[in-house]
């Protein structure tokens, strides 16, 4: 594996890992990065269909307008934002899930772990793979990848993939389907290596999607949704989608990246350099999303993000083999994001797709505006050394200095920007900076405690920057809830957030037993984390803004097995464990001891697999998968009536192979047809704003490989 920044053997990494390689991929129907991540011991994954997507690993949440806590690696470069992460997978070579802080050796946003993906590099002859699939709601996915060489110094790799859904929900009012979605995506990758020691690799890829947007249902107290009663909060209340406002969403991606790497006596020199944008527009009816054009306080609402991201990191590595390796590097970042949001009255159900505001005048008179732009500088060196004290035990250390500015300038017209009213001051003065500093180090011992049974303890330091809310959000949030009887003590909103910060140790061992049939990775952790970041949302004022939990602390374990039974049935599965508890929260004392929003306190998988080989070319191999996600509470109040009660997935895949060149792929996901919201936002203590997850899907799958 290769999520430590060297090739490492699985069974040495001081870590839990979760290792898939290209054949767990194909086995397992793997197409989008919630297919593997729903099977990871301590680890969920949130996405909606406007592009928002949270990944959480054991009990450290990510949440909306803050960065992610978990890093996403893709060919070396990490991921700026997770919104470009939720895309179809095809032609890839391995996914590694890495838990635990991962901050020494990826920096910024790996507080919680990280998930490291390399893409298919070509052979020696022009080979691929075209693969296609169709299912209800109207789905299908395509998807093509071709590689090989060029010349003798150059080989290349391309790929495309499209997908399709009606999705399953559809608007009793308008018909719309509110979950659909379409995109496409292509990559071309190229290696050249004019000489030995040189390896030159380049990689360029687009993305486009579009869809419906703002697909949520929103629970309010007392208030009937078409013909449900809503007399409380209740998150196992299934509701209809009833807007009369049709939502939309749309996104483009450019992502490319140059690496190159020289050999030496010594070892290695290596540059990784990088460019990405993306671009996201979506928007829809607004709270609670209801049939409400006309009457007071009837909205629609729109976001804007255009992200720039630049990044450089220079690598020097020594040569491998020898009982101390070390490796050093420099990275520079640069990220510039352009946010803006709009409500607008909801006159007669009318939803604008230009950004800017609209008069009086117009169909959708514009009631609140923001245009925030953030600029944000990282600097970082980095190291790492394994030094084999004997044959069978090893010392890890690294270490990583950030520096990371971040700047704010809100440039909405003077009439709604909170910064202006706020502060009575020119717009041309409505900025701030904050610079933050971390050293985030992380030392691990590794003990050979047998021949396949490794033992491991580590403890490490995960980091995440503060950042800004739109300047005036405070004050703005303050006069309202003046107005409404709420106490200015009881709104946690600043306009600067703090950084985020966690200590955590880890003990564990891997280990495998009886020729090697049985695997097992366990691991017992303790974190505690300072400056929690949480999202909370005033759908009045149209802020998405993020507050701060004083500290967090999280126990638990997580196992996870691989079986190969008598007969060669394959027997895997895992199990995780996280007590989050919220230890401390200066706002409001009564807090604490609460659950820490967004930590599941189980996750379970079993799974049974075997093939069946019919005659000398045909397999057929079933596959049933169970998975098990324990209760979890949203919000640092554990308000009353939105804790999700444990749910139970069952997914199965039956798969005919032939001649090692095609393969057909009947499958099912949760087959059991489980209803449930995959997220809820509550609101007010009245209200919560809920997603709900797919329902049963099925349908076929046809791969060709030549």
């Amino acid at each position: 594996m290769t999520g430590t920044k060297r090739d490492q053997a699985l069974q040495d990494v001081p870590s839990s890992v979760n290792v898939l390689t290209e054949t767990d991929i194909a086995e397992a129907g793997i197409k989008r990065p919630r297919d593997f991540l729903a099977t990871v011991p301590n680890v969920t994954f949130i996405e909606d269909n406007a592009g928002e997507v949270y990944v959480n690993i054991r009990g450290q949440t990510a949440v909306r307008n803050s960065d992610p806590n978990v890093a996403v690696v893709i060919d070396g470069v990490p991921l700026v934002t997770l919104k470009a992460f939720n895309q179809d997978l095809f032609d890839i070579q391995q996914i590694e899930v890495l838990k635990g802080p991962q901050s020494a050796v990826y920096g910024r946003n790996a507080a919680a772990g990280a998930i490291v993906i390399a893409t298919k590099r070509p052979g020696d002859i022009v080979e691929g793979q075209m693969s296609a699939g169709f299912g209800n709601f109207g789905t299908s996915r395509m998807s093509m990848g071709l590689g090989g060489p060029l010349s003798d110094s150059l080989k290349f790799a391309l790929a495309g993939s499209t997908r399709e859904t009606d999705g399953p929900f559809t608007n009793d009012l308008t018909g719309e389907k509110v979950q659909r979605a379409q995109s496409s995506l292509g990559r071309l990758r190229l290696f050249y290596t004019p000489d030995d020691l040189t390896d030159i690799n380049f990689r360029l890829a687009a993305h486009d999607s579009n869809g419906g947007g703002t697909a949520y249902n929103g629970q309010f107290a007392g208030v009937p949704v078409g013909d449900v009663e809503v007399t409380a909060l209740d998150a196992d209340l299934m509701l209809p989608f009833v807007s009369n406002v049709e939502g939309f969403s749309e996104e483009e991606m450019l992502d490319s990246a140059l690496d190159i790497e020289r050999q030496f006596d010594f070892g290695s020199l290596r540059s990784i350099t990088s460019y990405n944008s993306f671009d996201q527009t979506f928007g829809g009816d607004g709270v609670p999303y209801i049939a409400d054009s006309g009457s007071a306080g009837a909205l629609v609402q729109m976001y804007t993000y255009q992200d720039e991201v630049v990044s450089q990191e220079f690598r020097i590595s020594s040569a491998t083999g020898g009982r101390v390796q070390w490796m050093a590097g420099l990275y520079l970042m640069q990220f510039d994001r352009d946010q803006f949001s709009e409500l607008s009255q909801d006159l007669d159900g009318t939803m604008l797709q230009t950004r800017g505001v609209d008069g009086p005048d117009s169909a959708a008179p514009t009631v609140s505006y923001t245009a925030s732009e953030f600029q944000t500088r990282n600097y970082a060196v980095f190291a790492n050394t394994q030094i084999d004290l004997t044959d069978s035990l090893s010392l890890e250390l690294a270490g990583r200095y950030d520096i990371e500015k971040r700047e704010v300038t809100e440039k909405a017209p003077d009439v709604f920007n909170l910064c202006v009213q706020a502060f009575s001051i020119p717009r041309s003065a409505c900025n701030d900076s904050e610079t933050f500093r971390n050293f985030s180090p992380k030392v691990s011992l590794v003990y050979l405690a047998a021949e396949n049974i490794t033992l491991y303890a580590n403890y490490g330091k995960g980091y995440k920057s503060g950042g800004f809310n739109p300047l005036g959000s405070r004050a703005a949030l303050v006069a309202a809830g003046a107005g409404a009887g709420v106490p200015e003590s009881d709104i946690y909103v600043q306009d600067q957030f703090d950084e985020e910060t966690s200590d955590s140790f880890e003990l564990g061992f891997k280990g495998k037993f009886f020729d090697k049939r049985l695997s097992i990775n366990a691991g017992v952790f303790h974190t505690v984390v300072e400056g929690a970041q949480q999202f909370e949302f005033f759908p009045s004022a149209g802020l998405q803004t993020v507050t701060s939990i004083d500290e967090v602390e999280l126990r638990g374990f997580d196992v996870d097995f691989t079986a190969l039974l008598p007969n060669e049935w394959e027997l895997f599965g895992g199990f995780g464990y996280t007590d989050g508890e919220i230890s401390e929260f200066g706002p409001n004392p009564a807090f604490e001891g609460n659950v820490a929003p967004g930590s599941v306190k189980t996750t379970a998988t079993l799974g049974l697999s075997k093939a069946y080989q019919l005659d000398r070319d045909l397999t057929l191999t079933p596959r049933l998968e169970v998975s098990r996600y324990g209760s979890i509470w949203w919000d640092v109040a554990n308000t009353e009536g939105t804790e999700r009660d444990p749910i139970t997935l069952v997914d199965a895949r039956l798969t005919l192979a032939g001649e090692e060149r095609w393969e057909i792929a009947l499958w099912g996901k949760n087959l059991t047809d489980e209803e449930y919201y995959q997220e809820i936002v509550p609101l007010l203590g009245v209200l919560s704003v809920n997603y709900r997850a797919p329902t049963r899907s099925y349908g076929i799958d046809f791969t060709y490989h030549f």
